[in-house]
């Protein structure tokens, strides 16, 4: 699949305002874009101590990336969606994958849920990318679909730009029935299973969280 997963915020402090037109225009426009098969967007939940970096995110999947490009650039919907992310977002951030769903995802447009996204990289440990990877794909994964009340599993590559190197190698996409669910996912024993895994497999981790409604 092509997964695009933007973080942004909104130009005008008038946040009411904005939301009202994000959801009720902006979000419309993104409905109606050809070949989409799950849109989830939601606020970025933050915490007294590491406020949220980005007012809002958003997760497009589509089969493959001429889907996406199609999608994008030649729907009747494509220039009026992005004349309004001109108009109304700033500090957007797109993160491209070439992506893959283990766990899929069944909920129903109007389902509340807490996504987790995480990009990072993976820890070599001695040995080649290749042996990483391997681990990450067929062990890390493994554990990770066990997870008690995970409701959506999505693993991907961050996609190059030309002359643009990405951040971080990997990302993955999690979703619970909420924040909650999350973290009582992660306090069960295949959560501290995973979580020693992630101390041997993963590097330079940047997670976001969002307080999430499905959209399609």
């Amino acid at each position: 699949m092509r997964t695009l997963f933007a973080l942004f915020d909104f130009k005008s402090t008038d946040l009411t305002a904005e939301e009202q037109n994000y959801i009720g225009n902006h979000v419309r426009l993104a409905r109606d874009l050809p070949g989409l098969r799950n849109y989830i967007t939601g606020r970025l939940l933050g915490s007294k101590n590491h406020p949220a970096p980005y007012y809002r995110g958003a997760a497009l999947n589509f089969d493959d990336l001429s889907a996406m490009r199609t999608a994008m650039r030649d729907s009747p919907v494509a220039k009026p969606l992005i004349d309004d992310g001109v108009e109304h977002l700033t500090h957007v951030r797109w993160i491209h994958l070439d992506s893959e769903v283990i766990v899929p995802f069944d909920a129903k447009p109007g389902t509340n849920c807490m996504l987790m996204a995480a990009e990072f990289d993976l820890k070599l440990n001695g040995n080649d990318y290749d042996a990483a990877e391997s681990h990450y794909l067929n062990h890390h994964t493994h554990i990770a679909r066990r997870m008690p009340g995970l409701r959506f599993y999505l693993i991907g590559r961050i996609a190059t730009k030309p002359g643009v190197e990405p951040e971080r190698q990997r990302m993955a996409l999690l979703i619970f029935d909420s924040a909650e669910a999350g973290r009582e996912a992660y306090r069960s024993p295949v959560g501290q299973e995973l979580a020693r895994d992630e101390e041997a497999t993963i590097a330079n981790p940047r997670v976001y969280r969002l307080d999430a409604t499905v959209q399609i």
